[in-house]
């Protein structure tokens, strides 16, 4: 029952992409000879895939992060939780399905760029910033102050940085918050709760937003150290090429095998020296490793067999054929991915039940279609007419970081873990790829112009729930004052 839930909401964040592109094979921008079959075989593969793959997260990760936060919490021991929050960071980045086909991407477009100094500096980012994340619920330090610190030390490395670096940086950090990455850290966060003697609701988030935050800075950081030679990248695109789906099994196994492993042999460890969970359970964190690792599969065969491909295709005809079909895309596709990604309906029952009712669901959603739409939008603007990330980034988390000052407490880490959660795998998959289409048709650079379409989709819901947080705490306010008279 479980599984065909979960099929059910992966399909209807799936779909909507699917009947699109069919649309505009139909009527707009045909497809070569078997393409369409091709990526319409590779969205049931990833439909499958990840519906198996977070079917596994469910009973097989999630409840041992919620363990292990909660062990090294009762502990007391500064270190150890320093040391956990490290280590679990980069392993989840290891395995996680979003960061791989970033790669992948990137050495598309990029390939001076080492994909390994990649991983190991966005692994470094998330492990860091979730140490952070932890010693801030522990020492009570305000989130609003981190964000603010962190964005303008972003703003200063970003200045000095090379600018092929940038939209990789920032797309870093919208990849690294996936679809393994986000429940299992959210399930450390629940686990530190459950043993802090002191703990507010506001406390519950800002995990996941802060990761968002570490890979960005470290990606910038290695900008920094690189030599002229190792950033040296390809003013067009090599087209990616559709393939068959067998011959893709065997590669996609031996990725997921090795992207796992480490996160495996880290839960081993903790359960023999410090978790000691039931065999039960174990046993079913075993079977929770196979669908996820089974999950993974399917994913990548169908993402590299169909939607990466397909993605760029229909990027390169659209900008061929008319500039502002590029708009009308990149607005649709924004919206249509904010309404249809599983996260965002989790995130809008959170703000609903916490402010009781007084923000309603049709609102909220509707809010944040438009918003994400408008960054689709933006993002196409920016490609078109190659305009450097800095000019949609800084007056967005610039106000973001702003607002945060004045919205509740509670709203300040819901809002910007909300641009993280609306980023999902459609992003990184064939949005990305569709933007490095479009940038190579319009005579652009793709590594400067199309990376940075992931931030794009994350921004916009941080400004969008924070003003839901003032049209809600006016409300309370009229409340309260109602009450007293």
């Amino acid at each position: 029952m479980e599984a065909l839930k979960k099929v059910k909401e992966v399909g209807l964040s799936i779909l909507p992409v699917l009947l699109l592109v069919t649309l505009l094979h139909f009527f707009v921008t045909p497809l070569s000879e078997g393409m369409l079959s091709s990526f319409l075989i590779g969205g049931v593969l990833i439909i499958l895939g990840l519906s198996l793959f977070l079917l596994g997260t469910d009973i097989g990760l999630i409840p041992i992060g919620e363990r292990i936060g909660s062990a090294v919490t009762r502990k007391k021991r500064l270190s150890l939780l320093l040391i956990t929050a490290l280590l679990v960071g980069m392993a989840i980045i290891f395995a996680e399905p979003n960061i791989s086909v970033l790669l992948e991407q990137v050495s598309l477009v990029a390939p001076s760029i080492s994909p390994l100094s990649m991983l190991l500096s966005i692994a470094l980012g998330v492990g860091l910033f979730l140490m952070i994340a932890m010693v801030r619920v522990i020492l009570h330090v305000g989130l609003k102050w981190i964000y603010a610190i962190s964005y303008l030390l972003l703003l200063v490395l970003g200045i000095f940085s090379k600018p092929e670096f940038l939209g990789i940086a920032f797309d870093s950090g919208g990849a690294a918050t996936g679809p393994l990455a986000v429940p299992f850290i959210m399930a450390l966060g629940v686990g530190i709760a459950h043993v802090q003697k002191s703990q507010t609701d506001a406390d519950n988030f800002g995990y996941v937003s802060l990761a968002l935050i570490g890979p960005t800075m470290a990606m910038l950081v290695l900008s920094l150290f690189s030599g002229d030679g190792n950033t040296a990248v390809q003013s067009t695109s090599s087209v990616p090429q559709i393939q068959p789906f067998l011959s893709l099994f065997a590669p996609s196994t031996q990725q997921v095998l090795s992207s796992l492993f480490p996160l495996v042999v880290l839960c081993i460890l903790y359960q023999i020296f410090l978790v000691r969970m039931p065999v039960r359970q174990l046993i079913r964190m075993a079977f929770g490793l196979v669908y996820a690792s089974l999950g993974l599969i399917l994913f990548f065969v169908g993402v590299n067999g169909g939607f990466i491909p397909v993605g760029y295709q229909i990027g390169y005809q659209l900008g061929k054929l008319n500039e502002s079909l590029l708009l009308v895309f990149g607005l649709v596709i924004g919206a249509v991915t904010v309404l249809s990604e599983p996260s965002v309906a989790v995130l809008i029952d959170q703000v609903q039940e916490i402010t009781q009712g007084h923000l309603r669901k049709q609102i909220m959603l509707a809010a944040l279609s438009i918003g994400v739409g408008g960054s689709g939008l933006m993002a196409m603007f920016r490609i078109i007419h190659s305009l450097p990330i800095w000019y949609f980034l800084v007056p967005v988390y610039g106000l973001a970081v702003l607002l945060s000052f004045r919205v509740p407490d509670l709203f300040v880490g819901l809002s910007f873990d909300s641009g993280s959660v609306s980023s999902g795998p459609l992003a990184s998959t064939f949005i990305l790829s569709f933007a490095i289409g479009a940038s190579t048709s319009v005579g652009g650079n793709p590594v400067s112009d199309a990376f940075g379409i992931i931030i794009f989709v994350s921004m916009t819901p941080v400004v969008i729930v924070q003003l839901l947080g003032l049209l809600y705490k006016r409300k309370q306010a009229k409340l309260e004052k109602g009450g007293k008279a």
